[in-house]
């Protein structure tokens, strides 16, 4: 699954350094994707709700921030022009903030694979995946960078760092049949850091 190609693109987030916007979902409602422009996406996200309720209901009772449309159907595409449909859960864990005069993105981004992505990933269930027509889990975490001379709060930017595991792969880590960096070696990995587009990247462990 290394030639997976992402088909959509996300542009990155600034924000100011007063109270506003923090791309947190603030209910079910912004938390769950529910409009596709493919039909056949449609049809799986509508032929899937109670599970996207209950993925929602198992991050908000352990009070762990989704991103805004962070919850359902995302479609990727191989070099053979295969549509491929993952489930899609994007976090914006309240703790994951940085101080950016002191990290590097390279950093950043070592922390959130270590210490994040393992504890709000296995969050999901093997089962979760065990569904027609999908074909692995996108897992993807959002976090804040500030200057936190001047604001430790608010402002500065967002990063983010998606993870697209295919099934097999996601379901073998979730059983605790393979580690994370088993897992990940079989996937795609994406980030976006210092408000630059999102690469490829290959982590090491």
């Amino acid at each position: 699954m290394r030639n997976i190609i992402v088909v959509f693109v996300l542009a990155a987030l600034v924000l100011s350094c007063t109270p506003g916007p923090i791309y947190y979902a603030k209910s079910e409602s912004d938390s769950i994707k529910k409009s596709y422009n493919d039909r056949h996406v449609q049809n799986l996200y509508e032929s899937n709700t109670s599970l996207f309720k209950e993925i929602y209901n198992r991050y908000n009772s352990a009070n762990v921030g989704v991103y805004q449309d962070g919850i359902g159907i995302t479609t990727l595409q191989d070099y053979d022009n295969t549509t491929l449909h993952y489930i899609m859960v994007y976090v914006r864990p309240k703790d994951a903030s940085f101080d950016g005069n002191k990290t590097k993105p390279d950093q950043r981004v070592a922390t959130i694979i270590q210490d994040f992505v393992p504890k709000y990933v296995k969050m999901m269930k093997a089962r979760d995946l065990d569904r027609n027509d999908i074909e692995g889990l996108a897992f993807g975490v959002y976090w804040a960078v500030r200057d936190h001379s001047q604001c430790d709060t608010y402002g500065g930017h967002i990063e983010y760092l998606y993870i697209f595991f295919p099934k097999s792969a996601a379901q073998a880590y979730l059983k605790g049949n393979l580690s994370l960096a088993e897992a990940i070696d079989q996937s795609e990995v994406m980030a976006s850091t210092d408000l630059k587009p999102a690469r490829g990247i290959r982590p090491v462990f």
